[in-house]
């Protein structure tokens, strides 16, 4: 009897920091749709500044020490989650590992934990520094060549990226699952009386900040506006990340900082909040593989909580927004492409306003996190339960 029930344990690997990661709301939202689908979810994770805990969440972290220098602070993680792995769990447990914990796989299989699925959101991004070349190289390029073909699942993103895995290693993942990312449509539903007090036409992101992710240009298109829209248009910033002290001193640079807002990081719990006080949100993301491969999160929270978007005309967008009358469209990634949809969202911004209201029903027909969850859990079932009858 005992078996029977243990074989519904997932237990997640995630070699981040939790409590600093920007986007929780994957891990925690996913476990909780799994778990309504019978599942009993672990995510098993480290911390930089202390152990987060979410308020009313049913998502269960355990944390784990480690040495916080440079790449040890990954290894030891992961061989603190290995050693708590081999003592604790059981043979018919499901472990998910990105490519970053698959270097674990080869120990599981010798203790006989063979539940092995690998979970691919992203392909390495945000290399800037040594260090980052170095993650790349041990916990992406050889890892996923030592150890790819030693899960007994897949799952994606998207479509595209799976095709690119597939040829960079050469993999053939005949049996796979694609799972985009999602939103709480309940978390996100638009407030019915949170309006903006101010005069100001309030555009917003969240999100990374880096320097390959389009932000900065969005700054240098506000210092390009003509007076009219620039005395009026206000940048909301939320997020951290390798670009934040350059993107502040970019504002400061272009004489912005009282148009421009950079509140760092907040929890998860909070954005919905600050969301609700935008006229329009954007993603910058310029066009380049890894965003084209992408599905990025902050789209689908944006269209739950009913705000219209300027978005770049790349793939990941396209995909998942379609023809949605509450987007408008960049011709491109350049200042020039971003000032001249600023200008347009400003002087149609009760139109856009309007057309807004059907991406919330658009992000809740289509992409809560619970229709992903049934996909993935649909999927464990096949792979892994069925095979241990």
């Amino acid at each position: 009897m005992e078996s029977m029930d243990r074989k519904k344990k997932i237990f997640w690997i995630n070699l981040n920091r939790f409590d600093l990661k920007t986007d929780k709301s994957t891990w925690l939202e996913m476990a909780e749709a799994l778990q309504s689908q019978g599942y009993d979810v672990e995510i098993l994770t480290g911390y930089g500044k202390e152990k987060y805990y979410p308020k009313g969440r049913k998502a269960n972290i355990r944390y784990f020490r480690a040495i916080k220098i440079g790449t040890l602070y990954r290894f030891s993680l992961l061989l603190n989650i290995l050693t708590w792995i081999l003592l604790n769990t059981h043979s018919r447990d499901i472990y998910i590992l990105s490519p970053s914990a698959l270097l674990i796989a080869p120990f599981l299989r010798l203790f006989f934990r063979s539940n092995i699925h690998l979970d691919i959101r992203s392909p390495h991004v945000d290399i800037h520094s040594w260090k980052d070349k170095l993650d790349y190289w041990i916990f992406w390029s050889l890892s996923m060549k030592l150890c790819g073909r030693l899960p007994r699942g897949y799952s994606f993103i998207t479509e595209r990226l799976r095709l690119a895995v597939e040829k960079e290693f050469k993999l053939g993942c005949k049996h796979y699952v694609i799972w985009q990312s999602g939103v709480n449509t309940q978390l996100f539903e638009p407030p019915t009386a949170c309006h903006n007090q101010s005069k100001d036409f309030v555009l917003y992101y969240h999100g990374t900040i880096s320097e390959n992710r389009g932000v900065s240009r969005v700054v240098q298109a506000l210092a390009r506006l003509s007076g009219h829209y620039r005395e009026h248009v206000r940048f909301i910033v939320i997020g951290s990340g390798s670009g934040y002290a350059k993107l502040r001193d970019l504002a400061a640079e272009e004489g912005l900082m009282n148009r421009i807002v950079l509140k760092g990081f907040l929890p998860y719990e909070q954005v919905p909040t600050e969301i609700a006080h935008a006229d329009c949100c954007i993603s910058p993301l310029p066009d380049c593989p890894e965003w084209n491969m992408s599905s990025p999160l902050k789209i689908f929270e944006y269209m739950a909580s009913g705000k219209p978007m300027i978005l770049t005309p790349i793939p990941a967008h396209q995909d998942v927004v379609q023809d949605g009358s509450f987007a408008v469209w960049t011709a491109g990634d350049s200042v020039e492409d971003f000032v001249r949809a600023i200008e347009y969202a400003y002087d149609n911004r009760e139109k856009i306003s309007h057309a807004a209201k059907e991406a919330a029903v658009f992000a809740r027909e289509h992409y809560d996190w619970r229709s992903q969850g049934e996909k993935l859990a649909a999927y464990l079932r096949t792979t892994f339960e069925n095979r241990n009858e």
